[in-house]
């Protein structure tokens, strides 16, 4: 009964959209069919071209490329970039980490919006789906500091839509292996000074299938993968004003609600049996943008986050009962209270000055189990951030800055509090337009991680002793690239980058048998990317990049002077082939080479195999705003793990309807 309902569901959102875009289609017979929605330019803390962007290296994953690698969430969408590299692994959340800075030091923001997780700084990715995107911007290095604190690695920025047309919307159904459906229904309109938009998404899925070269084990015997089902519903909503020239104001929601099982280690001799039965993370928000004067700008957020998860740990693989002693019921009942000033002014000829307030309240409380006492953690993040954009000649441009920020702890379970910590970080870049299609770029910048509260309090599950005076992490980053435009369509990019990295927050074992959070790391990150776009072969798009990454241990007591999920290569290639107007064909390879891992039992180093994948699938247009693909992920039918004891997805076979109107 229940999957006939989840299948009515479904057939009734396909069977509204195609009743809506039959109605458009016989109503408005001369009109041109318009683009899924436009940029939500509210939502951009720093516009891509813009001389603070230009001194550094920025991706950009548009809509048509989201759509095109059939990138259903936000993880998916990010792994096809150069220096990105995701992971996978006991908590089956996706994780990445930029040029070997994972999370924690790559804030996530959403129009600007910081939206990871107050306790340890993570958010997952896989969680956040790609529907009602426009565009992700992806910046490298040495970031703006008008984007604010924690930016040690860079930041990753999401932009939402905005509605261009009186009416508008996108809709699309997705059907692959082990009956998972991805449905998404996108609506938006803009009415003189007014625009609205509303959306949701819901997927349900009984999991992921194996790849046939997997050799079952105790715990997992092949086939669908044990315990991977998964269900998920989100909805956004946004409204705003335009009343003038110059100025915006929008207010809106989003929410994702999921629950999805955690497979076992498959090769663990003690593995866990964790669902996470209740995940919800719902954000709301004011963002506002005002021409003060001619010169002066102001763009100012406010926001509160809310994100509440359980945690059950079950007594075997049934996940009935929790009996046992390892078994427990973890509860997060999180939230944040933020917001920034940006101001601009252009007052100076040939200069661009910026400045740059942001602040955060984080608030983690939790209870261990049934019954445990609740613990309350408190703290505040404030950056002041300045920043000048400088046109030094018509080819040669520059940006210095510098941003002082401050970690407040405010609440510590009743416990004592040590003394806020603040740090200073200065940095500059220039830009050069040598020749008309050649540019040099080059950069420099000290940036700051503060601890987390995880870091700081958390005893998790009475096997860390908690270390309140954990000092701030502190890296200089550097590099130097290139942009090229080429003869036949062709683009270039080639970037050098080198990372110091001191005051590393890793995880000591005590003599005690416990374990703490330590600043005792120094670490290396080296290695350069190649990035080529071209369209020299008629009716071809061809992307092409490859990652080198030199991460290393550099801590007086590292025996080895390895770090985890930091694979020294990685290779993208893909192509869209248009055979005609109506058909085309994609495909993609992508090759990661093997990479460290820590044994947990033996705490010896070993190594995971690397392994390539390869994407294909044929799209026909049937009209201007209707599309059918079919395909598969994996078509090979790859046995691979992204963390040591997960191996992940086998073949799968995949349909997408998708609709514009």
């Amino acid at each position: 009964m229940k999957k006939i309902f989840e299948g009515l569901v479904v057939l009734i959102i396909f069977s509204f959209t195609v009743f809506l875009h039959a109605a458009w289609a016989e109503e408005k017979t001369d009109r041109p069919i318009p683009e899924e929605g436009g940029v939500f330019s509210l939502g951009e803390v720093v516009v891509t071209g813009e001389a603070a962007e230009e001194v550094t290296t920025v991706d950009v994953v548009n809509r048509e490329q989201i759509d095109l690698t059939t990138s259903n969430n936000v993880s998916e969408a990010l792994n096809t970039l150069p220096g990105v590299f995701i992971s996978v692994g006991n908590k089956n959340e996706r994780n990445f980490n930029v040029r070997g800075f994972n999370e924690r030091y790559v804030p996530v923001l959403y129009d600007g919006i910081p939206i990871y997780v107050p306790n340890d700084g993570y958010v997952d990715t896989g969680k956040l789906p790609t529907g009602n995107i426009s565009q992700i911007t992806v910046t490298k290095g040495v970031s703006s500091v008008l984007y604010g604190p924690n930016t040690m690695g860079g930041v990753i920025n999401i932009v939402s839509k905005k509605p261009v047309e009186r009416f508008e919307g996108n809709a699309s159904v997705e059907y692959s292996q082990e009956d998972t459906w991805n449905t998404t229904l996108n609506l938006g309109s803009k009415l003189d000074k007014f625009y609205i938009t509303a959306g949701g998404g819901y997927v349900n899925s009984d999991g992921f299938r194996l790849s046939d070269d997997f050799t079952p084990t105790e715990n997992e015997n092949g086939g669908t993968r044990d315990n991977s089902d998964s269900k998920q519903w989100n909805g956004a909503f946004k409204a705003g004003f335009t009343p003038a020239e110059g100025q915006e104001f929008a207010v809106g929601v989003n929410h994702v609600k999921s629950e999805w099982g955690l497979p076992p280690n498959a090769y663990d001799e003690r593995p866990r049996y964790w669902r996470f039965t209740d995940w919800k993370k719902t954000t709301y928000y004011f963002i506002g943008d005002s021409r003060i004067t001619d010169g002066l700008t102001a763009k100012v957020r406010a926001f509160h986050d809310t994100y509440f998860n359980v945690l059950d740990s079950y007594d075997d693989d049934t996940y009935s009962a929790e009996t046992m002693r390892y078994a427990f019921h973890s509860t997060y009942d999180d939230y944040s209270n933020g917001g920034s000033l940006v101001l601009q002014a252009k007052y100076i000829p040939r200069n661009t000055l910026g400045f740059s307030f942001h602040y955060k309240q984080d608030v983690h409380r939790e209870q261990d189990d049934y019954g445990a006492d609740w613990e309350r953690y408190e703290s505040k993040i404030l950056s002041y951030g300045l920043e000048d954009a400088i046109q030094v000649t018509e080819t040669v441009s520059a940006v210095v800055g510098a941003s002082y920020d401050v970690q407040k702890p405010e609440y510590a379970n009743g416990g004592p509090l040590r003394d806020d910590d603040t740090s200073f970080n200065p940095q500059a870049g220039i830009n050069w337009s040598v020749l008309k299609d050649t540019t040099l770029y080059a950069s420099v910048g000290k940036k700051t991680r503060f601890p987390t509260l995880l870091e700081l309090y958390s005893g998790l599950f009475d096997r860390n002793v908690p270390n309140p005076n954990l000092k701030k992490e502190e890296a200089v980053n550097y590099e130097a690239g290139v942009r090229q435009n080429l003869p036949l369509k062709t683009f270039a990019e080639f970037n050098l980058y080198y990372s110091d990295v001191k005051n590393l927050i890793v995880s000591k074992e005590l003599p005690s048998g416990d374990d703490q959070f330590q600043n005792v790391g120094k670490a290396r990150y080296q290695g350069f990317e190649v990035n080529l776009n071209t369209g020299f072969v008629p009716r071809n798009d061809i992307r092409l990049s490859y990652t080198y990454l030199d991460a290393g241990d550099k801590s007086p007591n590292s025996k080895t002077g390895h770090l985890e999920e930091t694979p020294k290569h990685k290779f993208y290639v893909s192509d869209l082939f248009k055979l005609n107007d109506l058909i085309s064909l994609f495909g993609k390879v992508m090759w990661y080479s093997k990479q460290w891992y820590e044994d947990a039992d033996t705490e010896e180093w070993k190594t995971l195999d690397g392994f390539w994948t390869a994407d294909a699938k044929i799209i026909a247009n049937l009209t201007k705003s209707l599309s059918v693909e079919a395909g598969a992920k994996n078509i090979f039918d790859k046995n691979y793990q992204l963390s040591y004891g997960f191996p992940r997805e086998g073949r799968t076979f995949f349909g997408v309807v998708r609709f514009a109107f």
